[in-house]
C-alpha cells in the first residue's frame, strides 16, 4: 500500500516538498492508513500536517468515541488536530436535502476552511474500491461517459493518495503495523445505495471476474480519455456562445460535443449542472426553434425564433431585473471562478510572511487583499441598485455611479464589473480595490488575495473550472 500511495503521489504530483496538508480523518481504517503514510512521509518531504475530523451528530455515543479516538492518534503522532461538530439531520432537513448529502457538503466546507486558512492540499482517503462504488452508483443512475471516471486522483487542492489502493490493502496495512482504527456501524446497514453497492452487488460481480475492480478500473481511465477528448471539442463552442445567438449552431456541432457545451453554459451563466433530460430537453426546443421551460433552481432556458437564452432566476430583492445573467452570484471558494461575463477570479491565501514577499514583487496587492477572518458569509456578486462603497484610506462613501463616474469605467462594463459582498457590506470591488475595514493589517492573520483576469478564449483554459 506505501508504494503504490508514493506512487500516486508521483504520478499525479499531489505534493511537492514543503507543502501543508490537511487530512480528513474519519478514524476509519483508510483515514487512519492515510495519516499513517504521510506521517512516514512527513519529514522526507517536510510536509506540514493538520487533521480534521468532523462528528456529524448522528450516532450519539459512537461518534463521540470516534471524534476522542481521532484526536487520541493525532497527540501520538504529533499531528495538529481540530473537531467539527454538526447536527447534520437538522440541517439537513432545514435545507430540504438528504442526510449523506448534507454531511458530505459540510466535510468540505471545513476542508475547505481550513485548507484556505494555511495554504494547503486537502488529502481524503478515497480509494480504488471506493472510486469502484462511485462508478457502479453512477451507472446504476443512469450517467453519462463523465459519470464513469470514478473519483479522480486530483481535483484542485483536493488530493487523494490511496486512490491506487483497494480496500483489503488498506486493511492489511493496518495490521502490518499494528494501526488500530475505528468501525462506523452505519458501513454494514444496506439502508444506504453505496454500502448495498459493496456489500451485495460487487460480491456477485466478484464470482463472475474475481479482478473486477481492475477491471472497472480500466472502463473508468478509458471514459477519463474519451471525456477529455470530447471536452475539448466542446470548450471552444460553450466560448463562442452569447444570449440570443441562433441554436444552428448548436444543432450543426456533433451531439456529444454540442450536450457538453450546454452543460459548460449551464456552470458558467447558472452556476448549475443540468440533469441529462435537461439537456434533451435543451437540443428539443432548439429544434422546433421555439419554446422555453424551467431548469432546476427557477432558471429558464427559452427559445425565440431560433435564437437561445439562457436566463438566470429573478430574485425578488435588491436584484437588477435583468435576463442577461448580472443577477450571478458565488460563495467565496478557493481556486478560480468564472463570472458569466467571461472573468476569472483568482484567490490564494497568504500568511503575512508571503504577503509581504508578494508586495514587495508585485504592484496593487495592498488594494486587492483582504483579511479573510473578518469576511462573514462572503459572496462574488455584481452591482445592485443602492449599492454604495467605502474605499479603503479615503475616509467617504460613495455610490457605485459616483465611484465608476470618478475610475473613468465605461457604462457599459459597469453591471458586469465583480464585486464581493458580506451581507450587505461591499468588501472589494474588481479595479478598484478593498473597503474600509477589510484591509490587511499588520494583526490579520490570514489574508485573500484576489486577482483577476480575462478567460482565454483557445483550447480548454476557458472552461476549466465547470466540472
Amino acid at each position: 500500500m506505501k508504494a503504490k500511495c508514493r506512487e500516486a503521489i508521483a504520478t499525479y504530483a499531489m505534493l511537492t516538498p514543503g507543502d501543508s496538508v490537511v487530512v480528513g480523518l474519519s478514524g476509519g481504517a483508510d483515514s487512519c492508513a492515510l495519516l499513517h503514510c504521510l506521517c512516514g512521509l512527513r519529514e522526507e518531504m517536510n510536509l506540514s500536517l493538520l487533521a480534521v475530523h468532523i462528528n456529524h451528530g448522528i450516532r450519539d455515543a459512537e461518534a463521540a468515541r470516534d471524534a476522542a479516538f481521532a484526536e487520541s492518534l493525532c497527540r501520538e503522532w504529533s499531528v495538529a488536530f481540530r473537531l467539527y461538530e454538526y447536527d447534520v439531520p437538522r440541517i439537513a432537513a432545514e435545507k430540504g436535502i438528504g442526510v449523506e448529502e448534507c454531511g458530505r457538503i459540510l466535510r468540505y466546507e471545513c476542508f475547505e476552511r481550513e485548507a484556505l486558512l494555511c495554504n494547503a492540499k486537502i488529502a481524503t482517503a478515497h480509494t480504488l474500491s471506493d472510486s469502484v462504488e462511485t462508478m457502479l452508483f453512477h451507472m446504476i443512475r443512469g450517467c453519462t461517459i463523465n459519470g464513469l471516471r470514478g473519483i479522480p486522483p486530483v481535483r484542485g487542492r483536493l488530493i487523494r493518495p490511496l486512490i491506487l489502493c483497494e480496500r483489503q490493502e488498506i486493511e492489511a496495512y493496518c495490521a502490518e503495523h499494528g494501526l488500530a482504527y475505528m468501525t462506523d456501524s452505519t458501513n454494514f446497514s444496506t439502508d444506504y445505495s453505496r454500502n448495498k453497492i459493496r456489500l451485495k452487488l460487487l460480491p456477485l460481480m466478484r464470482e463472475i471476474n474475481p479482478s473486477v475492480t481492475r477491471a472497472l478500473e480500466r472502463l473508468a481511465q478509458s471514459a477519463a480519455d474519451d471525456d477529455d477528448y470530447l471536452n475539448s471539442l466542446a470548450f471552444p463552442l460553450a466560448d463562442s456562445f452569447r444570449q440570443d445567438d441562433h441554436v444552428e449552431m448548436f444543432l450543426t456541432a456533433p451531439s456529444p460535443v454540442a450536450r457538453r457545451a450546454l452543460v459548460m453554459l449551464c456552470g458558467r451563466m447558472l452556476n448549475m449542472v443540468p440533469e441529462c433530460r435537461h439537456v434533451e430537453a435543451m437540443l428539443s426546443t432548439m429544434r422546433k426553434g421555439n419554446g422555453s421551460f424551467h431548469l432546476p433552481g427557477g432558471h429558464v432556458f427559452r427559445v425565440t425564433r431560433g435564437q437561445m437564452r439562457l436566463e438566470p432566476r429573478q430574485k425578488t430583492v435588491n436584484t437588477p431585473q435583468t435576463d442577461d445573467g448580472r443577477s450571478w452570484e458565488c460563495e467565496l471558494s478557493w481556486g478560480e471562478i468564472i463570472t458569466p461575463a467571461s472573468r476569472k477570479i483568482i484567490l490564494q491565501a497568504l500568511d503575512q510572511t508571503k504577503y509581504d514577499i508578494i508586495r514587495k514583487n508585485h504592484q496593487n496587492v495592498f488594494q486587492n487583499s483582504l483579511d479573510y477572518d473578518i469576511l462573514k458569509n462572503p459572496l462574488f456578486r455584481f452591482r445592485r441598485e443602492g449599492d454604495r462603497f467605502s474605499p479603503a484610506g479615503r475616509g467617504c462613501t460613495k455610490s457605485l455611479k459616483k465611484l465608476f463616474n470618478e475610475f473613468r469605467i465605461p457604462v457599459g462594463q459597469r453591471s458586469w464589473i465583480p464585486l464581493l459582498v458580506c451581507g450587505t457590506e461591499i468588501a472589494w470591488i474588481d479595479g478598484i480595490g478593498v473597503a474600509e475595514g477589510f484591509q490587511v493589517t499588520r494583526e490579520t492573520r490570514h489574508i485573500v488575495y484576489i486577482q483577476t483576469e480575462p478567460v482565454l478564449r483557445s483550447g480548454s483554459e476557458g472552461g476549466t473550472d465547470i466540472r
